[in-house]
């Protein structure tokens, strides 16, 4: 004895069926206009990238082109120089980062940067509470960066600007030396860049302190050098 479908479940599933091959549709998911599971226009988020502030290598062969751009920690970009140094020779000085900002869209710093990433301020611990720290209850705070460092942001024949002032300690009469990186020094067993030499590359004397900058008339130049803005000064 055979088992009949009822038929209004065979009118349905006939209705289904013409209703698919109309709308060009082969399963019912198509049909609510879901996308397929193995569907390749389907777009799946990439986990957000993190920022590397880099010397740029077109600099100063091209005069467009900043001293310092934004690249993916991933597409650090390979020159003569990171052949011989490592990539991580290109990586900006954590005051270099300081001075030119966030990334772009305001995205996250790398961890390669070594840059302290500012937090949330916590609570205090209530009484009582188990220490997970470690020894010595909190962990130590960030060292600030050195606030009488800076750039020249205006060159003129015997005085440039500098982009100090007196919020950042400078005073008339202080002494300014500027300068400028020479060479990366990379670790040749980690590739951790662990500093720059740097040159002096003229000196001067604070004349004028204003609001959001100070003028430094120059006082001796190294001879084969001019002052460029975006040398760094230290005011002593």
């Amino acid at each position: 004895m055979s088992v009949r479908a009822p038929l209004h479940l065979v009118i349905a599933l006939l209705v289904v069926g013409v209703t698919l091959s109309a709308c060009g549709a082969t399963t019912l998911r198509e049909l609510a206009g879901l996308p397929k599971v193995d569907d390749p226009s389907v777009e799946i988020k990439a986990a957000e990238p993190k920022w590397l502030l880099i010397k740029n290598p077109r600099f100063p062969d091209i005069a467009s082109e900043p001293e310092y751009i934004w690249v993916e920690e991933d597409k650090i970009p390979t020159t003569i120089g990171t052949l011989v140094f490592g990539k991580s020779s290109l990586i900006a000085s954590p005051e270099i980062v300081a001075k030119y900002g966030a990334p772009p869209g305001g995205g996250r710093i790398s961890p390669r940067q070594k840059v302290a990433v500012a937090t949330e301020p916590t609570a205090p611990p209530a009484k009582g509470a188990v220490n997970t720290t470690g020894k010595g209850g909190t962990q130590p705070a960030a060292a600030p960066l050195p606030t009488n460092r800076g750039f020249v942001v205006f060159v003129d024949t015997s005085r440039v600007v500098i982009d100090l002032n007196g919020k950042d300690g400078v005073k008339l009469g202080a002494q300014v030396s500027v300068r400028r990186d020479k060479i990366a020094i990379v670790h040749p067993i980690t590739g951790e860049l662990l500093g720059e030499l740097d040159e002096e590359v003229a000196t001067g004397r604070v004349t004028e302190v204003k609001e959001k900058f100070s003028v430094v008339e120059l006082q001796s130049v190294a001879s084969g050098n001019q002052v460029k803005i975006k040398d760094r000064v230290v005011v002593r």
